[in-house]
């Protein structure tokens, strides 16, 4: 399984690569640092699910998802974000997305996340 993490945080997207690989060892994850270089390597990585922050400089993760559902409906989308707004939840439900989880990153929610992942990988 491809895996695709777009965060600005250098200690977040650690943090995520670790509990993805100590988890599911067989994954191949790719990392960027906004949305502008996530889109870029969605392109060319083509990952089966990306974890995306919302909140990021340039290219937010809410129009970097925009640009990907442009061009594919399927691949699965985890948010994991400080913006706690139901506006914005809403927004990015509407685009088709596996799960959404409120920044810090807990044990408990990291514990969700794996699952959430676990998930998309059983439902292709």
């Amino acid at each position: 399984m491809k895996v695709l993490i777009v965060e600005d945080s250098i200690f977040v997207q650690k943090l995520l690569t670790k509990l993805i690989v100590d988890h599911i060892p067989a994954c191949e994850i790719q990392v960027a640092n906004n949305g502008e270089q996530g889109y870029n390597l969605f392109t060319e990585f083509q990952p089966d699910l990306i974890t995306t922050d919302l909140l990021m400089p340039g290219l937010n993760g809410q129009e970097m998802l925009r640009k990907i559902r442009e061009t594919n409906r399927h691949v699965k989308i985890i948010i994991l974000s400080a913006d706690i707004q139901k506006t914005t939840k809403e927004e990015v439900e509407l685009l088709g997305i596996s799960g959404f989880l409120n920044k810090p990153l807990t044990a408990e929610k990291a514990t969700t996340m794996i699952e959430l992942i676990q998930a998309a990988c059983h439902a292709e």
